[in-house]
């Protein structure tokens, strides 16, 4: 049995990766990944002959521990000559460079894990690499430099990112053999040394992000950043909490902000499938939008332990995805990647940006139920219609604009009709506008369109964790009260860190469940403390008038109100509740309020998902006849 009680011991530490991988993959996935099992086979038997562990791997990324720094150095000479081999015989598109990083330090380890500095030197050495080259730092140096037949090359000190202190570091010089003497002048403007810039950044025009890495290998803080470099604080907030903050638009073009923006909010919608984190409503984030953040400050202000801030930038059907996830606690930052390629790569490197994330915050963390659309290369002018429908979403879920967000959609379908990423987004955005819809058939043929669609969804990607919300309105709406539970349930199911949860609770005591429903509310309004959705503070009062308790009902539905005044349902229910306490004033002020928002509003409006369906349970339509709608009439709202 594996022990997993935290220790430390000292360890030879081997870090690789592979150069351009990111490039490699928008360009051709099945050759990129072929190449590299190619490779890995060669890397890895040298690991294992050489009495190397490998620990860790994330995508093209490899770290191995080895009790001897010997070992470590002789694997990694060999697996590098041997890709050199096999470069010079395969064509250009075939070949594979690795850098290498190579440290002795102290770790800790924890079952077949291990953490640490002795494993982030080793991470950010190898991301300082040339191509094809092989760096160590000095105290590695120190135990083989006259145990090797190898030429050295010192390079001097080192700042190396997220490292505080300098660290010395030196090259082995592959090509020079024959002597044990390492050069003892710092290497200066070595041609070799230096990296070019990406074809990335070539295209463009102009250099990367100051600050934000274009290295694919982060290696050690992709895995097991959270859990091992933090392991010792302890925050005060959710320690599985985040915070994605407005993407920056480098184009300098404010007509290309909807690219930030629609990153923003995909990002944020996809974080909401890692079992146990914690989402920072995209809305509240966007408060951030064009301002400098000092993050620390910002998780205390929105309650969360990590910020991911990120940049786009994009140049025809070219695209550049630059991000960096922080911890606020300890003002540590985590990772920094950049991801690359086409706009009909979109949907995949949106869904690498989210993979990070669940990495860095632990190799126990899962995505829940990925949907089939990932890697799945897109039409470039559809992306970009998703794009402008996801910025959309940033104004949130008025009558303007999820018309807005319908009519994106559709020009998307339109150029790539079995885009289901398209699909359930419009079966989604229907069934939220068609209750809004006054005009009867027009609101009947809103929700026939929207459960066609999600239907049609659901059989080509059943774990879609979009479509099960609309399905349960559409139920809902059909008087099909166990058809929107099962659809609630399994939306849950696939969106374990959702905020809405309002309906399903709505479901609940139309069953005579309100105990329950009032606990789901209550759990999400804790979690979601530091900002409460006005909806689930609104259904709270609405569950407390249900058990009579009408001072929390009042409570609750005034905190609603402070949040979102807008919304004449709430009013409604605030002027019940006053009258049902014989506040008149109070409750005349609140059906003022529900007029002066919505004319025309009636019961069938304010009360949608409040009034019972043929399968309530007697008991709550007692309720509803006996009390809440005397006092509904009472207040003078109309019917």
């Amino acid at each position: 049995m594996t022990d997993t009680t935290p220790r430390r011991k000292l360890a030879a530490i081997l870090a690789a990766d592979v150069v351009g991988f990111s490039l490699k993959m928008g360009e051709n996935e099945d050759r990129t990944l072929k190449n590299l099992k190619a490779c890995r086979s060669i890397t890895d038997e040298s690991i294992t002959t050489h009495h190397g562990r490998i620990f860790t791997t994330a995508g093209d990324s490899v770290i191995a521990e080895f009790a001897s720094p010997v070992d470590a150095i002789v694997a990694a000479v060999e697996f590098q000559k041997s890709i050199m081999a096999r470069n010079a015989a395969c064509p250009e598109e075939d070949q594979m460079q690795f850098r290498v990083g190579l440290n002795l330090g102290d770790v800790i380890v924890e079952g077949d894990n291990l953490y640490g500095d002795g494993v982030n030197v080793a991470a950010r050495i190898e991301s300082s690499a040339e191509a094809g080259g092989i760096h160590m730092s000095a105290k590695f140096y120190e135990e083989v430099r006259r145990k090797l037949d190898l030429s050295f090359e010192s390079l001097g000190d080192q700042q190396l990112k997220n490292i505080s202190e300098p660290i010395s570091t030196y090259r082995v010089n592959l090509e020079v053999e024959g002597t044990k003497t390492a050069k003892s002048q710092p290497s200066t403007a070595s041609a070799s040394a230096k990296k070019e810039p990406s074809l990335l950044a070539k295209l463009f025009g102009t250099p990367l992000k100051k600050g934000i890495s274009a290295s694919v290998a982060v290696v050690v803080l992709a895995v097991g950043g959270y859990w091992g470099v933090q392991q010792s604080s302890k925050p005060s907030v959710n320690p599985l909490s985040i915070a994605v903050l407005p993407f920056t638009n480098l184009t300098g073009d404010p007509a290309q902000s909807y690219v930030a923006d629609g990153m923003t909010s995909r990002v944020t919608s996809d974080l909401a499938r890692i079992q146990g984190a914690v989402v920072t409503d995209a809305g509240r984030a966007m408060s951030y939008k064009d301002k400098t953040a000092i993050v620390q400050q910002v998780g205390k202000e929105l309650g969360v332990r990590f910020i991911l801030q990120g940049d786009v930038q994009r140049s025809a059907d070219k695209i550049l995805i630059n991000a960096k996830l922080t911890d606020a606690s300890s003002n540590k930052q985590l990772w920094s990647e950049s991801f690359e390629g086409d706009m009909s790569d979109l949907f995949s490197l949106q869904d690498k940006v989210t993979k990070r994330i669940r990495a860095s915050l632990g190799p126990q963390m899962v995505i829940v139920a990925a949907s089939e659309s990932e890697n799945r290369k897109t039409n470039p002018q559809a992306a970009d219609l998703m794009l402008r429908a996801r910025a959309s979403s940033l104004k949130g879920n008025d009558a303007a604009a999820l018309e807005q967000r319908i009519e994106l959609f559709k020009q998307a379908l339109k150029l790539e009709p079995n885009n289901l990423d398209a699909m359930s987004a419009l079966a989604s955005s229907l069934a939220l506008l068609a209750p809004r819809s006054l005009e009867q058939e027009l609101r009947k043929s809103r929700f026939n369109e929207s459960h066609a669609l999600a239907l049609k969804v659901k059989e080509l990607d059943p774990n879609n964790k979009s479509i099960y919300y609309g399905l349960s309105i559409y139920d809902r709406e059909n008087d099909d009260l166990l058809g929107a539970k099962q659809n609630q349930e399994k939306f849950l199911e696939l969106n374990p860190n959702t905020r809405e949860v309002v309906i399903y609770a709505n479901i609940l005591i139309q069953y005579g469940e309100t105990t329950k429903a009032l606990e789901i509310l209550t759990r999400n309004y804790k979690i979601h403390s530091s900002f409460p959705s006005d909806s689930t503070l609104f259904t709270l009062g609405r569950t407390h008038l249900v058990l009579g308790q009408t001072d929390l009902a009042i409570d609750y539905l005034s905190k609603a109100i402070k949040i979102n005044s807008k919304t004449p349902a709430t009013w409604a229910s605030l002027a019940v509740a006053h009258t049902i306490k014989g506040e008149t004033d109070q409750a005349a002020a609140a059906v003022a309020e529900v007029k002066k928002l919505n004319p025309k509003a009636t019961s069938a409006s304010l009360n949608y998902s409040f009034r019972p369906l043929s399968a309530s349970v007697p008991a709550y339509k007692a309720w509803y006849e006996k009390t809440y709608m005397p006092a509904y009439r009472k207040a003078g709202l109309t019917e």
